[in-house]
């Protein structure tokens, strides 16, 4: 058999195939669309004049609420006859907002947890750190510098010897710091800033009196003299009730959230295929967002 070239046949042959298949799938999912018809409530309309007037600071005229309304309808029909064609499936926009629609409801229904007296001074004495006075120190330093020095590490062994017979001394000649010689009162988290983490650790370990070193930061070496050290101090319930409070409601989102999606993967199961196992090793926990 042979079949006609002629384009514009072609054109309506296909245009009557692509016809009666949108009139097939048409007809299965009007019985269903019938049953559940898109409606505009009181509250639809209570917030699309709230939104209005938070953009354009005065309520909407007739006409513009009228459009307003058409606009959310048409919006609606839309996206009811897009879930009809199946475009939600597999679309990443989409099932993340769900996920994040589905995330908020079970954080606010987490925040309606009310805790007792005795729970909230429980969770004060488990999380300390969370509710302390920082420890802060004052000491005195001798810096050398890599760059100006051939071995500065050696060069700072070697002071460390004068310093030690006479500690009140200090003249030892270092290099310049551009964050001085002194620090009075400094914490762990200040003094991590300027010279790094692991500095700061080691000098808050030392005990005051006598010089110690050399201790390498990322600036070079360092003979430490600490004359002070101020130690951590719990801060009394009472005056930090308020911060056990949020702290415990921010625990119990995660917790109540982890426990959610534990239950979920347990009940819609999780398969992973080989690939994806030799990729990940064991399988992963579920993990809170923090977003």
């Amino acid at each position: 058999m042979v079949l006609p070239r002629e384009p514009l046949l072609h054109f309506a042959v296909v245009g009557a195939i692509l016809f009666g298949g949108y009139s097939w799938l048409n007809d299965r999912h009007t019985e269903a669309t019938a049953a559940e018809p898109i409606r505009i409530g009181e509250g639809d309309v209570r917030w699309l004049k709230q939104t209005w007037s938070s953009q354009w600071l005065r309520e909407p005229t007739a006409d513009e609420l009228k459009g307003l309304v058409d606009d959310l309808l048409n919006e609606k029909v839309m996206a009811r006859e897009a879930q009809e064609m199946g475009l939600d499936k597999d679309d990443t926009i989409i099932r993340r907002r769900l996920a994040q629609k589905l995330k908020f409801l079970v954080e606010d229904t987490a925040q309606l947890a009310e805790p007792t007296e005795a729970e909230l001074r429980q969770f004060y004495a488990a999380n300390p750190a969370q509710f302390e006075t920082p420890g802060k120190l004052s000491f005195r330093q001798v810096y050398f510098n890599p760059e100006h020095r051939k071995d500065a590490a050696a060069d700072a062994t070697a002071a460390l010897g004068a310093l030690t017979a006479n500690a009140e001394d200090g003249s030892t000649a270092g290099d310049r710091l551009l964050f001085g010689d002194s620090f009075a009162d400094i914490d762990e988290l200040a003094l991590s800033g300027m010279f790094g983490a692991d500095f700061a650790r080691a000098v808050f370990a030392l005990e005051a009196g006598g010089w110690q070193g050399p201790m390498k930061s990322g600036n070079g070496f360092h003979l430490v003299l600490v004359t002070q050290h101020t130690a951590t101090a719990l801060k009394p319930f009472e005056t930090v009730r308020d911060a056990v409070l949020s702290e415990w409601r921010s625990a119990k989102q995660t917790e109540v959230s982890r426990d959610y999606l534990i239950a979920l993967r347990n009940k819609y199961g999780v398969e992973l295929d080989d690939t994806t196992k030799a990729v990940l090793g064991p399988e992963p926990a579920p993990k809170v967002a923090t977003q």
